[in-house]
């Protein structure tokens, strides 16, 4: 709102200011000639953005801009030109230097003639009357990691002379930006933009639409910005290996892979048969072969095998995490899903019936949710990882059952949990699996970081940019700090998972 007041400050304060000091312009012969062609430029300026700001309080709809935004045209370099052509009149005013007149002169008289055109030409909605602006996210169905294209097509969209249509927009959070520019040549046309979005990012997206406006060739105004063209697309979570997973289910495996006791012929208690040629002798039960007249030996008994029903429950509650700018928390919850459904693909093909729980949302609503899983039907687990996203409603103990079936924890901070159940956890520390978040470009007195001309190289900018990043470090510590877990008394006998070569690979915690 601030910036906004100064920029429809700039329109009329400069000029008032440059006339207040020039008003005696006879000892200068080129203000004494320019000065009512600056007046007259001047004055329609102002009775054109009058008018402009009467219109569209008339026309005052939500999706429109407001009446204060409709004159708002000025972009920084053009605030800029204002001022420093007002204070090239008022230094030639004071030094008699008539180069300064000139600079003055041109200065204003075109920013009053830009301001104008733009007022007239491309003010309103006039030149989104006829507009049609789709956008498409492709493929609309893709996994993560895969490269994504975003295609535009703009049709209909009228852009005047010295003018150019300018289109903004992110379809991920923490992904890319889209930057797109047409000229006049395009007005009215059909045209089709498109360009690479980089690497998908797991998550059922709703990008937000494009952020269009029509600026002039010189930079110097623009109009309120149009939001047109959502797009919609799901990127289902990657499928990593998993080392180590038989582990979780106990020493007896499952039903179809039972372990062997390992104990001595001579120990234990075993079941017994008739001797066949090439058993090992030493397991012959004299004793008992007495008894039936026969040879029997001894077999070793095989431990019973595990309960094959597994309840894989995401621990994804936590609050806050949309307040925080930096990429760790998205980073460590996508790491979180394909250690939780590559664990459970690798339990399926142990034998085990797995169940995966987490807490999505379902009608506007989070709630606990549950899906079956299959070692040929992995697609319902995918599209239940993709909605997967940091909710503060439903505690890990809402999602937890007081029933025989083994509960495995798949959490990034494990923790004690009041009840009976027992919990076997698998922990996902946050430092292994998120890297350090991006470092800022490195500040030089002599070299510009963008190339030279670039709106990026503007000191508030630059000082912008840097806020940001310093901002995202610190929301990153405090991400670390919320989420680190250093008690490990509890977890004795529980797994960790790390990443190693493209695979997940479990440790036990000892």
């Amino acid at each position: 709102m601030e910036a906004r007041t100064l920029r429809l400050c700039t329109l009329v304060l400069p000029s008032l200011i440059a006339a207040f000091v020039t008003l005696d312009t006879r000892n200068e012969r080129m203000l004494y000639v320019a000065a009512p062609a600056l007046a007259t430029l001047w004055a329609i300026m102002t009775g054109v953005l009058i008018v402009r700001f009467v219109q569209a309080r008339r026309q005052a709809a939500p999706e429109l801009p407001s009446c204060w935004d409709q004159i708002d045209l000025l972009t920084a370099a053009g605030a800029t030109m204002m001022w420093s052509g007002a204070g090239a009149l008022v230094a030639s005013a004071i030094t008699g230097w008539a180069s300064l007149s000139v600079v003055g002169v041109l200065g204003l008289g075109t920013m009053y003639i830009a301001v104008t055109w733009n007022a007239i030409v491309a003010g309103g909605d006039l030149p989104w009357r006829r507009a049609a602006i789709t956008r498409q996210v492709l493929p609309a169905l893709a996994a993560e990691w895969d490269t994504l294209r975003e295609v535009v097509q703009v049709s209909g969209v009228t852009i005047p002379a010295g003018m150019r249509l300018f289109a903004v927009g992110r379809a991920m959070r923490h992904g890319a930006v889209s930057r797109y520019a047409l000229d006049a040549d395009a007005s009215g046309a059909s045209v089709t933009l498109e360009t690479e979005l980089g690497a998908a990012l797991r998550g059922e997206h709703h990008t937000p639409p494009l952020a269009l406006w029509l600026g002039d060739v010189l930079g110097l105004t623009r109009t309120p910005n149009v939001s047109r063209g959502e797009a919609r697309f799901t990127v289902l979570p990657r499928l990593e290996p998993v080392e180590g997973a038989h582990a979780l289910l106990d020493k007896g495996g499952d039903a179809a892979i039972a372990r062997p006791a390992h104990v001595l012929p001579t120990e234990g208690v075993f079941r017994l048969r008739d001797y066949v040629p090439g058993d090992d002798t030493r397991r012959i039960h004299w004793v008992r072969s007495l008894q039936h007249d026969r040879l029997v030996v001894r077999l070793p008994d095989e431990v019973p095998p595990a309960d094959p029903a597994v309840r894989l429950v995401l621990d994804n509650a936590l609050r806050g995490t949309e307040l925080l700018t930096c990429r760790a928390p998205d980073e460590l919850l996508d790491a979180l899903v394909r250690v939780w459904l590559g664990l459970g693909k690798a339990l399926v093909e142990a034998g085990a019936r797995v169940t995966l729980v987490t807490a999505a949302e379902r009608n506007g609503a989070i709630v606990p949710v549950s899906r079956p899983l299959v070692a040929r039907g992995m697609r319902d687990g995918l599209r239940l990882g993709a909605r997967v996203t940091w909710q503060p409603s439903q505690p890990l103990t809402a999602l937890l059952e007081r029933s025989p079936a083994k509960q495995i924890v798949v959490s990034s901070r494990p923790r004690k949990l009041t009840g009976p159940t027992e919990l076997s956890w698998v922990v996902v520390p946050e430092s292994a699996w998120t890297p350090a978040e991006l470092a800022g470009a490195a500040r030089s007195v002599v070299r510009l970081p963008f190339p030279s001309g670039s709106a990026e190289n503007r000191r508030t900018r630059q000082r912008r940019e840097r806020r940001r990043i310093e901002q995202q470090w610190q929301d990153r510590a405090l991400f670390s700090q919320v989420i680190c877990w250093t008690d490990l008394s509890t977890l004795s006998g529980d797994y960790v998972a790390r990443p190693r070569a493209g695979r997940v690979a479990l440790q036990v915690i000892s």
